[in-house]
């Protein structure tokens, strides 16, 4: 388990939307995908979801699994309506621009460390 924030500075992500209190958020397992059928089944809790889609339709996915948070690799920047989409729905939305396997490798090793 580890602490939202120390994974969002590992991948030196930055915020689109952010609600009170996300860098105490733990998590559990990260899972990384881009078809939301397979991230509808992922299991595991408190997951912090890594993709490259750019929809709201991942940020309701997302919800619907209990996800900490999401963070969009591949991207210097995002749409504004989906950051405005994250805060309504009250999920942390980062992005980074580290490609999908980078992205998992610095996650993972750091997952193993104490």
């Amino acid at each position: 388990m580890k602490k939202l924030l120390l994974l969002i500075e590992a991948l030196n992500a930055t915020a689109a939307s952010t609600p009170d209190g996300w860098e105490n958020r733990d998590v559990h397992t990260i899972f990384a995908s881009d078809l939301i059928s397979d991230i509808l089944v992922s299991e595991g809790d408190h997951i912090l979801l890594i993709t490259s889609l750019l929809s709201d339709q991942v940020l309701r996915t997302a919800d619907v699994i209990g996800a900490v948070a999401v963070v969009l690799v591949n991207r210097k920047k995002i749409p504004a309506m989906l950051g405005k989409a994250a805060a309504k729905q009250g999920i942390p939305l980062f992005h980074t621009p580290l490609p999908k396997f980078e992205s998992c490798v610095r996650l993972g090793r750091l997952m193993e460390t104490l």
